[in-house]
């Protein structure tokens, strides 16, 4: 494979995707590309991806970079520090060769990562799987053990104007399902009025499906200026200690904000929040459940998510799993809810 074209660089994919342009090349470092910096990097229609970093590490199955692959985005893994590159360099690959700016060359730099490729790395994921899976679960149950009362018996919420009190909760969580989903939800949002709360870029979804987040909660690192100032609410997700990386940001912006200092994700606080204001029945899009959800997160645990649900029990509703149903049976049509509310009911067969 040979490219060529001028590049945008960016060692964080997610921030690098609102500059892309479809005669871009994106020069990322990202090891294990997550499934959303995959679509976004795919719906951006460059030319390329070149990777500074490793596509798929071999550690876990990178279901990006299969996603990148499989939807003929052109990728490679270069090793080349990413500081060689400034945006709007020119950049040609020829077989494995890189040349910069028509004068320097990165000889054997190049590799095409292709689908014999990903097959080569699927089969170490597969056989480092069961070490990975007994770590993973350690460092679960150590951080359950850390955390647990925090989350059990935590009651220092900050007081917040929305009633959710008997109502039903829809926590949406940034996802490459979570506006299809919310859009399924519209008859059933429109006859209940839930509360809407977005968890980080999740107030973005919200808002693309023409409705406004009562609450958005979270450290404010992927969503945007829109979604903080459209949101009702804003709840800042802090560590214990206080402190917030995106905390300058939003005083920047000038919104009124309430600080939350609490353990565990930002999607198992909000969830909490709902649960502990007396939600009758919390409905999760976008949620994260399995070990590779973690894992693209650079997450290498989900003790916090392990209490969350075990505490919400049965109010909790998880849309991902009701979606896999409705595509292994077949059904094409939006889900059907009764008009009582809080009641997730039964799918038409």
């Amino acid at each position: 494979m040979n490219i060529e074209g001028f590049v945008k660089i960016g060692t964080r994919t997610k921030e690098l995707i609102k500059y892309l342009t479809s005669d871009d090349i994106a020069i990322i470092q990202h090891d294990d590309i997550d499934i959303l910096a995959a679509e976004a990097l795919i719906n951006s229609r460059i030319k390329a991806v070149v990777n500074t970093g490793r596509s798929m590490t071999g550690r876990y199955f990178s279901r990006g970079t299969a996603l990148l692959v499989t939807n003929n985005i052109k990728l490679y893994d270069v090793n080349i520090n990413i500081a060689a590159f400034k945006d709007s360099d020119f950049v040609r690959i020829k077989g494995k060769d890189l040349i910069l700016n028509n004068k320097y060359l990165f000889t054997n730099s190049c590799l095409a990562v292709n689908l014999e490729y990903i097959q080569q790395k699927h089969l170490a994921c597969s056989s480092n799987y069961n070490s990975l899976l007994h770590e993973f679960i350690d460092n679960t149950l150590l951080y359950a053990e850390k955390e647990k009362k925090s989350l059990i018996d935590f009651g220092s919420y900050p007081e917040i104007n929305s009633n959710i009190n008997g109502r039903c909760a829809i926590v949406v969580v940034r996802s490459s399902e979570s506006k299809d989903a919310l859009l399924g939800l519209r008859s059933f949002i429109d006859n209940n009025n839930p509360i809407l709360i977005g968890v980080d870029g999740g107030a973005d979804t919200i808002i693309s499906c023409g409705r406004t987040p009562d609450i958005l909660i979270g450290d404010m690192d992927s969503v945007s200026d829109v979604g903080i100032f459209r949101s009702k609410e804003i709840i800042l997700h802090t560590y214990m200690d206080g402190r917030c990386p995106c905390i300058d940001r939003i005083a920047s912006l000038n919104v009124k904000y309430k600080l939350l200092a609490m353990p565990g994700t930002s999607e198992d606080v909000a969830l909490l929040l709902a649960y502990d204001k007396g939600a009758a029945k919390i409905i999760l899009i976008g949620g994260h459940n399995c070990m590779t959800d973690f894992l693209e997160r650079d997450r290498k645990g989900m003790g916090s998510t392990l209490i969350a649900k075990f505490k919400i029990e049965d109010r909790l509703i998880d849309y991902k799993h009701i979606k896999k149903l409705q595509d292994l049976v077949g059904i094409n049509e939006p889900l059907h809810y009764s008009d009582n509310e809080g009641d997730l009911l039964w799918m038409k067969m």
